[in-house]
């Protein structure tokens, strides 16, 4: 498989992580997820280092504030696309790349 089939795939790959993802944070939080389940999802060790991580400008996805409701906010679309994106950029399994590699040879 060439190098743009590959770029191809990663982001159609990609693209389906984050809807499943997308769907799965949906049905348990809605379309906006608050910050106190944020830290978790984003593998904070505490609320206290996810808003030093807020107060430093390094959270992965942008924040909001809703007038009248307390907390910060962001989109389930957001976090979902970053996590998915965050996953495609591990290193594969080794059975992963055994699979890479027998695919290549077809």
């Amino acid at each position: 498989m060439e190098l743009k089939e590959r770029d191809v795939a990663k982001q159609a790959d990609i693209e389906h992580l984050t809807g499943e993802l997308r769907d799965s944070l949906t049905k348990l939080y809605g379309p906006l997820l608050p910050s106190r389940e944020l830290w978790k999802i984003f593998g904070y060790a505490s609320p206290a280092a996810y808003r030093r991580a807020r107060a430093r400008k390094l959270l992965p996805v942008g924040e909001f504030e809703i007038e009248g409701r307390r907390g910060y906010f962001a989109l389930t679309h957001d976090v979902a696309r970053w996590l998915a994106t965050q996953s495609s950029l591990r290193e594969p399994s080794r059975s992963e790349k055994d699979q890479e590699v027998h695919a290549d040879e077809e």
